[in-house]
């Protein structure tokens, strides 16, 4: 899978996700279809404005 890459449109920073600020808003499990919803913030590092929030589905099964 390919790496997002974000622009910062303040100040021009731009990189893939691992260059930037990010902090994980909500997080919901959905037991019906074992997964994990997420709504993640991207913050540039060099200004700290807002880029995006993205929306992210992750695979939830657990170990029993």
């Amino acid at each position: 899978m390919e790496k997002a890459t974000y622009n910062c449109s303040s100040c021009n920073w731009s990189g893939d996700e691992s260059k930037f600020s990010t902090k994980i808003l909500s997080i919901m499990y959905r037991p019906k279809h074992e997964n994990i919803q997420a709504f993640k913030q991207i913050k540039c590092p060099k200004c700290r404005a807002l880029v995006t929030i993205v929306f992210e589905t992750l695979d939830g099964t657990l170990a029993k």
